[in-house]
């Protein structure tokens, strides 16, 4: 490159002369220090007023000839260094010598180019550049790996670039999602069904959006090629499992449940029917006495296109089983003097009258007085609920004959309890019945319009109550 013109020594302010001085000045200054010493240097740099410069003290540290001088007059050898010599740092530390800080034989020094340590800071130009380059090249090798690192952490939290469909999607599709799925279980799922195009597409989704959570086992009706937000939202949407779910609710019977596992499944009734009348092979707990009625524990269950009505069966009892072991329905019943047989149908009889759960532990309570009354006044437990119960769950106003029917369902008829519960019982049922109200009372009447249970003692106050279901439009 051009030395003038626009070239380094424009830029960084050299002379027009620095080719000259820089091949033969050192030459020149050796030759100068042999033949005058301390002396000329003193003559050279006069006017200089650096105070840091001290004439003997360059003669003490041996800047002669002999340390300088070379054979070679061109040469840049400069011969062993003296002691406590350490490069150009020397000369920018003595408090006076910059790099080039030795006056030429004019006696004028280089004030205004690379000599003056105010233009130089003390150091050889030639010889900074390259370390300044040096340096911005460490400093932006550093930059950049630093800026890679953070969009790589950058990429971490905020979720990987996936593969992913746009739209609802087209078709149908059935998934199963297992019960304990993770979003990345579900991802796979719907990634290998081609509901959507990654796994990972579906993850990024889910972290974001905290309703992923509630997503439930079953099997989902979908559609393929969703975005994963679709899938997300379809998910959530009780409408996309709701064929394939199948709901037993607080004060089904068996029958009902066996009707519509037999049409969502093609099971034929009569076969379910016959399983139902004998239960052994569903793990009935053993004092169930063999009836299936009472232990279908309310819930919500999975009925995927190939599901036997069986499997769902066998759940609901196996559900039953774990809620009555973790809350100890045998140990409380036998504690209360019950069996933990007629805890289950008492919470049926109570699920059955009531709606209002605050009123069942007062309804367990008139059950109880009714069966531990000596008087004679309440041989039976006249409950409306149980003789429906054995006329074919009948909902229309019953009549004398059906009051007087000698089924054992019947407690118009039958004194005690019926041989067995009537309906599914509730969880606030089952502990209604472990945890009777204290209270005198044998009589209950739940009012039509109101939808309250009023409660009495004794006879005038059941026909004061009466009263009043009458005139709400009740009828017996």
């Amino acid at each position: 490159m051009s030395r003038n013109g626009g070239g380094f020594d424009d830029l960084f302010g050299y002379d027009d002369d620095r080719d000259d001085r820089r091949v033969g000045g050192r030459a020149e200054r050796r030759r100068a220090a042999a033949s005058s010493g301390p002396g000329r240097r003193s003559q050279d740099r006069a006017g200089y007023d650096d105070p840091g410069y001290d004439e003997a003290a360059y003669g003490e540290v041996g800047y002669g000839a002999s340390s300088h001088a070379s054979d070679d007059p061109d040469s840049d050898d400069y011969g062993p260094a003296p002691a406590g010599y350490d490069g150009d740092s020397a000369y920018a530390d003595d408090g006076g010598y910059g790099g080039g800080g030795y006056g030429d034989d004019d006696g004028a020094g280089r004030r205004g180019g690379r000599g003056h340590p105010e233009a130089s800071g003390g150091r050889r130009p030639t010889r900074a550049l390259p370390k300044l380059i040096g340096v911005l090249v460490v400093v932006a090798a550093l930059l950049g790996a630093g800026i890679f690192g953070i969009g790589k952490v950058i990429g971490r939290v905020g979720g990987e670039p996936a593969a992913d469909y746009t739209g609802i999607g087209e078709g149908i599709v059935v998934v199963q999602i297992p019960a304990g799925a993770t979003s990345s279980d579900i991802g796979s799922a719907l990634a290998n069904a081609d509901v959507i195009a990654s796994g990972r597409a579906f993850v990024n989704v889910a972290t974001r959006d905290s309703r992923a959570l509630s997503i439930q086992p079953g099997t989902y009706r979908l559609r393929s090629k969703m975005s994963a937000a679709s899938a997300l939202d379809a998910l959530l949407d009780g409408a996309s499992s709701a064929l394939f779910r199948y709901t037993i609710n607080p004060g089904d019977t068996v029958r009902k449940v066996l009707l519509a596992l037999s049409e969502r499944t093609g099971t034929p009734l009569a076969e379910l029917e016959a399983l139902a009348r004998d239960p052994s092979s569903l793990g009935l707990p053993d004092y169930a006495g063999g009836n299936l009625e009472g232990y279908l524990f309310p819930s919500t269950y999975d009925v995927a296109p190939d599901t036997d009505p069986v499997d769902i069966l066998k759940e609901a009892v196996a559900r039953f089983s774990a809620y009555a072991d973790e809350h100890d329905i045998a140990g409380r019943a036998r504690a209360l003097g019950q069996e933990p047989g007629a805890i289950v149908i008492v919470a049926s009889i109570i699920e059955k009258e009531v709606a209002n759960e605050s009123e069942g532990p007062k309804v367990a309570r008139v059950i109880y007085n009714r069966l531990a009354d000596d008087s004679g006044a309440f041989r039976r437990l006249d409950m409306d609920s149980t003789t429906r119960y054995a006329m074919d769950e009948y909902e229309g106003p019953l009549t004398q004959d059906q009051l007087r029917n000698n089924d054992p369902y019947n407690t118009r008829a039958v004194p005690g309890l019926p041989p067995g519960a009537i309906a599914s019982p509730s969880t606030w049922a089952l502990e209604s019945a472990l945890n009777p109200a204290a209270g005198p009372w044998f009589y209950f009447v739940s009012m039509p319009q109101t939808r309250e249970t009023v409660f009495a003692a004794n006879q005038a106050e059941f026909d004061e109550a009466m009263a009043e279901y009458r005139r709400q439009g009740g009828s017996e």
